[in-house]
């Protein structure tokens, strides 16, 4: 199999995720608006450039090492799959060559979103019967036959203070419960089990370790397996991936709080209420049509009749609508906010809530550093703005895009397109 790839970051487990809505990075002098409306993760700064080189060059430098790495792991897949065929096990190597290894772009948005990437190297494997766990076991038995192993994670438990060990193995599936998976053994039998996404997505989701590396389990480089009903399935993943979640990511990284209330008709509430309609109308329109045809077309069941996958006219204009409604709002969310910066009240009690007072000796707050605190949150919340503004942008492209392709067509514009593709 050929796998060719893009240069990506070298993988840091430990880095803590940055551009989370709680927590926030900033100057260890200025650690403060835990509890605040903004989040202040992701403001660019040069350290965090040369930060980056140096992730960028440590990756380069192992590249060889993830290649022979998504090589060997691919081999075991496919030959796991061959082994149990009459299983309903299906290599798609055509498939499994086009991404075997994280690209740049994937990898730079997801270490943005939760500060680190464990999975660079994957895989997919086609399997139909999904409610079937012996057969599960069969697969998780003759992978170890070609020297891997479910990972091992570790979870926090608050009411014991302790670490608990688990397989690093996700089950979404309806149907499914924990005593179903006693096949599998004590240990792997504390997989997850979670229940399909609201777009009625399921599969199942592990990493594999080498058996043969040395050192700890723990500490080796996970590789993704991803299990889906088939081709079809596939394809309206990558569909989805395209059209829809990318838009919902891309809205994500706002700097804005989506979870918090907001007063009534106040900017942020109207911000965080046209996202969740976006979010929820292309659901229905577009993931939830693709992924029941598809199961429909991997499962061949015949009379079963397909959805059809296509945004209204109506909902096209509300979509558009929405959109262009975020993007009015943000200028008057950060006026808002500004305004209360503008209080010296309020930047007082940040600073006594954050953890560099706390620990410091000298607890007086002086006019000075009120001010410097003061010009300090201006500049973020300038340029939390113009990133904000650069975000919605992109994601009202994105939208452009699935409109284009989805969107209730009339017949003019069906004739236009069937000529378009003609003349290609």
């Amino acid at each position: 199999m050929n796998l060719t790839i893009t240069p990506n970051f070298q993988i840091f487990s430990n880095q803590q995720p940055k551009n989370s809505h709680n927590n926030i990075v900033m100057p260890s002098k200025l650690s403060v608006l835990k509890a605040d409306t903004v989040s202040f993760g992701s403001v660019h700064s040069k350290a965090e450039s040369v930060f980056g080189k140096a992730v960028e060059n440590s990756y380069l430098s192992q590249m060889g090492k993830f290649i022979d790495s998504a090589e060997n792991f691919h081999r075991a897949l496919k030959n796991a799959c061959a082994k149990l065929a009459d299983d309903g096990f299906v290599y798609d190597e055509a498939y499994n060559s086009k991404h075997p290894i994280k690209s740049k772009n994937s990898y730079i948005d997801k270490f943005e979103r939760q500060g680190y990437v464990q999975d660079t190297v994957r895989g997919t494997v086609y399997w139909l019967e999904q409610q079937n766990i012996p057969a599960f076991k069969k697969f998780l038995d003759t992978m170890k036959e070609e020297g891997y192993e479910i990972a091992v994670i570790k979870n926090y438990n608050p009411e014991t203070g302790r670490f608990v060990k688990l397989p690093d193995l996700e089950i979404r599936q309806n149907g499914i419960k924990q005593e179903d998976l006693e096949p599998l053994g004590t240990f792997l039998s504390k997989a997850e089990i979670s229940k399909p996404r609201s777009s009625t997505y399921s599969d199942y989701q592990m990493r594999f370790v080498p058996i043969k590396a040395k050192g700890k389990n723990e500490n080796k480089q996970p590789l993704e397996l991803i299990m889906l009903y088939g081709p079809h399935y596939s394809k309206a993943k990558e569909a989805e991936s395209k059209y829809v979640y990318n838009i919902a990511r891309q809205l994500d990284k706002l700097h804005i709080d989506l979870k918090k209330i907001y007063a009534e008709k106040s900017p942020g509430r109207r911000i965080a209420n046209n996202i969740d309609v976006i979010k929820t109308r292309l659901r229905e329109d577009v993931s939830k049509p693709l992924f029941v045809n598809a199961y429909i077309a991997d499962a061949k069941l015949r009379g079963e009749e397909k959805l059809p996958v296509v945004i209204s006219k109506v909902h096209a204009e509300m979509l558009d609508g929405y959109m262009s409604g975020i993007r009015q709002k943000i200028p008057l969310y950060y006026k808002e906010a500004r305004q209360k910066f503008k209080s010296d009240e309020f930047i007082t009690d940040l600073i006594k809530r954050s953890s560099e007072y706390q620990e410091r000796e000298n607890k007086i707050i002086t006019p000075e550093e009120i001010k410097e605190r003061k010009l300090f949150y201006k500049d973020r919340l300038d340029i939390m703005e113009a990133e904000d503004i650069s975000t919605v942008a992109k994601a009202q492209e994105m939208l452009k895009a699935t409109l284009g392709k989805y969107a209730e067509k009339t017949a003019a514009e069906d004739t236009k397109a069937v000529k378009d593709l003609l003349s290609e």
